[in-house]
Parts: structure tokens; sequence; C-alpha cells
């Protein structure tokens, strides 16, 4: 049960300042979420141009609160394209496999193509052929 002394102890975390509602000296976003889009959006988009989850958290969370800010741009983030496509993820790492020693001649034949080489006497591609 909440007694008045600690509504009153809450209450001093709020302020309104120049038509603001500021929450421990922070401006307070509504429920709106095309408010908190446009924020994010201006902060991780436009102003710094993709920094990262945690750095667009950093830079958001020294201005503006809500409740659950840091869902709510994880989320934006994760479904930003830019971020998304330019994200470095780890190499794939496939293990190597020998190929067998065969007996006969000309039994597996392996062959590929080096492209886009600077054009040689009218050429720009090696084949080569593996037996």
């Amino acid at each position: 049960m909440n007694r008045p002394h600690d509504t009153a102890k809450g209450l001093q975390e709020w302020n309104l300042e120049d038509g603001l509602i500021l929450h421990k000296g922070l401006v307070y976003i509504p429920n709106n979420e095309n408010l908190k889009r446009k924020v994010v959006q201006q902060y991780h988009d436009e102003l710094v141009g993709h920094p990262g989850e945690w750095k667009t958290i950093e830079l958001i969370t020294r201005d503006f609160w809500w409740p659950g800010i840091m869902t709510f741009i994880k989320a934006y983030i994760k479904g930003c394209a830019t971020c998304q496509t330019t994200k470095i993820k780890p190499p794939v790492k496939v293990p190597l496999k020998p190929n067998e020693i065969l007996q006969g001649i000309w039994e597996t034949i392996m062959m590929d193509f080096i492209m886009d080489l600077p054009v040689s006497n009218g050429y720009d591609l090696i084949l080569t052929v593996i037996d």
C-alpha cells in the first residue's frame, strides 16, 4: 500500500519545464509508437548514421525516457535493413575435405574459372582443369 510519503517521493522524479514532462531530468515520451519511432529514427538513422544497438541506446537515453525504452530501441535496430545488411557476421568455418587419391587418370576431373581479370590478348578469364 502506498503511503502519502511514498507517492510524494515518486513525484519528485517528475517535473514540467517549458511544456515538456521530464522524468529524472529526461524528456518523457508518452505511449505513442510513431513518436518513439521518430525519436529513434532521428538518432539512429539520421544524426549518427546507424551506430549500432548499444551506441544508439546510449545516445537516446542521454535525453529521453519512456517505459521499455531499451526493448523498443533494440527491436527498431533489429528491423533496420541497413544495419542487418552491413552487420559484420562471424565467418562460417567449413571443414576442408581432401580429395581422394584415385588410381587411374581422367577418372575425376574438376574445373573452375578465374574471371574478371584484366583483358590480355582479348581474354579476361582463365579455365583451370584438375585431373
